[in-house]
């Protein structure tokens, strides 16, 4: 029986690939994690490209937030008991910037024999179709990954649905 997902979450991530929205932390504990984040922007510039990678290792209140028990309940509904938190990344995305994350495959990127792993995308603002929320193709997880795909009038996956 699953710790945090109802079992037809769990169904929807085998044959979707995604389930959303799990509230993991309510929306006053997200406003404090992402204050810490501005602060830090502020007092550190370039912080982002500095700690691109595994930035958990150098903030303990992001190794906090990807360590919560309803995250982790959450990653072992769909996986089992063994976890093993082997990275973490930040993406940011301002209000009136241009810039975009092309159409993907997370597990392109991995470079895993098996894709047995989860993404926990963790929103600590709104995140709506209004403010350019993240969309997913539903069941892409189930082909082989493909290369990235462009944007704004190149190639793109048909009929993408909002994640949010």
């Amino acid at each position: 029986m699953p710790k945090l997902l109802s079992e037809t979450q769990v169904q929807q991530y085998k044959s979707g690939g995604f389930v959303c929205p799990i509230d993991a932390r309510s929306p006053e504990e997200a406003a404090q994690f992402f204050a810490r984040m501005e602060d830090l922007e502020r007092r550190e510039r370039d912080l982002w490209t500095r700690a691109k990678m595994k930035p958990h290792l150098l903030m303990m209140w992001l190794n906090d937030l990807m360590r919560h028990p309803k995250i982790l309940d959450a990653v072992e509904d769909v996986l089992g008991p063994d976890i093993l938190a082997w990275a973490t990344g930040h993406c940011d995305k301002k209000p009136r910037d241009p810039g975009f994350v092309s159409w993907h495959q997370d597990s392109t990127y991995w470079g895993l024999s098996e894709p047995s792993v989860v993404t926990a995308w963790i929103a600590l603002t709104p995140s709506n179709r209004e403010n350019g929320c993240m969309r997913v193709i539903p069941g892409t997880h189930h082909s082989r990954p493909t290369a990235p795909q462009g944007y704004g009038g190149q190639e793109q996956p048909a009929q993408p649905r909002p994640r949010c």
